[in-house]
């Protein structure tokens, strides 16, 4: 079975969970949602490499659309701070609710960096051999922590850069200082060892 199946069938089972079952962290179904429509978009890159320049409009706002949703994947991480819902207080004894709810949440977490690296190979098998590269990948992730800032702190979503561009733009520069940059910079961190422990044991192979 293909890994691109497998995101699939998971995704799908995981989103049946969540409907079917009592859980705390239903908000993962909206979340994980988007991280799996960024690996979606990922899978179609090739289908949108400029040819001709007929093509360079719809190209370019396909790819500008991926690269606006692809922070959503590892967004995803930074969920695990609503494991604060609950004590986990071992020594009195096994609550069954607490641990369900964090097979749920931690589930959920392990399904999104699997679209990340999944993500990130079709982003890297998109480039092919180009000089710029690790440039771009860099670029992506960095691109991808301030997309995380934003989201989890500024409590904007994918679809406001294109409804309320300006406002976005304002409370970004505004809320920048010593402490977002630091984040930003952990997550960068955080992004790059996945794909150095990660990224090539994926590869991109026929029918992923």
């Amino acid at each position: 079975m293909s890994k691109r199946s497998k995101a699939r069938i998971i995704f799908f089972l995981y989103i049946l969970v969540l409907l079917c079952f009592d859980t705390t962290y239903s908000f993962m179904i909206f979340n994980l949602f988007l991280a799996f429509a960024a690996l979606e978009l990922s899978f179609l890159l090739p289908l949108f490499r400029i040819r001709n320049n007929k093509e360079i409009v719809m190209s370019m706002f396909f790819v500008v659309t991926f690269i606006l949703l692809s922070p959503n994947a590892i967004y995803v991480v930074t969920d695990l701070i609503h494991l604060t819902f609950f004590d986990f207080d071992f020594m009195e004894g096994l609550e069954l609710k607490e641990w369900w709810n964090f097979t749920i949440l931690v589930s959920g977490v392990f399904l999104a960096l699997f679209y990340y690296v999944l993500m990130m190979d079709q982003v890297r098998a998109f480039l092919g051999r180009s000089k710029w590269m690790n440039l771009i990948l860099l670029l992506m992730i960095i691109l991808s922590s301030i997309g995380v800032y934003i989201g989890r702190f500024l409590r904007f979503h994918s679809i406001h850069i294109f409804t309320e561009p300006l406002t976005v733009v304002f409370q970004i520069v505004h809320s920048l200082d010593y402490s977002s940059v630091l984040f930003i910079g952990w997550m960068t961190i955080l992004q790059i060892i996945i794909c150095w422990l990660f990224l090539d044991e994926v590869g991109v192979k026929n029918g992923t």
